[in-house]
């Protein structure tokens, strides 16, 4: 039986592993390294994955973003020295991946997730105190943001929390209200790659509605549990998956 062109438990599969990682990326971020696992063991091929994944990454953080916007946290004045820069990075770091060769995207993603796995496992804890900022925000705009926008363009998992943790310790913004920044940075490197995806005609289009809902109703539900350990509480399922993902992927390219 087949729902949208896909059978009900590929279709079942999509929405939890979706609603998982919208969970994740709302309290910590990373649930790109729950979803783009989850697509690729559906069967999508890699640049499938990825673009489904920022279909799903755009409308989880559009959810959030509005959630902060209506709590009064963003300062529109900051939004506008830090937005630009984002989606100039996502662009080019999408363009650079609709360069590359599927087979070298194949050979790449396994060592992609391991790596993101191990920095998963090693991060620290975030505080909830508003520390010192040790650069200001027009250099922090034009050298960091871009990095982590060209990075998360080009494979997106885990730029939810390079943005937290890039806030948190060289803007010196408490966890909860970097959180909300690197939200909106994240939809805007997001919402580029996706709009240049749709462009090359990469986009999965029945995979990533799927993802997106199921990642809307777990941002939702994370937006609600910002909690102070949730990094601490989603670490082992994040590494767990990438690493199992990237065994399957070297497994089956031997």
């Amino acid at each position: 039986m087949e729902l949208l062109g896909l059978s009900i438990d590929i279709v079942v599969f999509l929405l939890i592993g979706s609603c998982i990682a919208g969970f994740i990326d709302a309290i910590c971020g990373g649930g790109g390294l729950i979803s783009i696992p989850v697509l690729l063991t559906a069967g999508f091929s890699p640049a499938q994955a990825i673009a489904a994944n920022k279909l799903q990454g755009t409308v989880g953080a559009i959810a959030s973003t509005q959630y902060y916007l209506n709590k009064g946290v963003l300062d529109k004045k900051l939004l506008i020295a830090l937005l630009p820069p984002a989606i100039i990075g996502g662009a080019i770091g999408t363009a650079t991946l609709s360069l590359l060769p599927s087979t070298l995207l194949e050979k790449i993603l396994p060592f992609l997730l391991i790596a993101m796995a191990l920095y998963f496992y090693f991060s620290k804890n975030l505080s909830d105190t508003t520390k010192k900022a040790k650069m200001g925000v027009f250099l922090f705009s034009w050298t960091i943001i871009p990095v982590i926008a060209f990075y998360d363009g080009f494979f997106g998992a885990g730029a939810g929390t390079f943005y937290l943790l890039a806030v948190t310790s060289l803007l010196g913004f408490a966890a909860t209200k970097a959180m909300a920044y690197s939200r909106v940075l994240n939809l805007a490197s997001n919402l580029i790659s996706l709009l240049v995806f749709i462009y090359l005609g990469k986009m999965a289009w029945m995979a990533g509605i799927l993802m997106a809902i199921g990642e809307t109703i777990g941002v939702y539900l994370g937006s609600h549990l910002v909690v102070k350990n949730g990094a601490k509480l989603m670490r082992p399922l994040v590494v767990i998956a990438c690493v199992l993902m990237a065994i399957k992927l070297l497994w089956s390219s031997s």
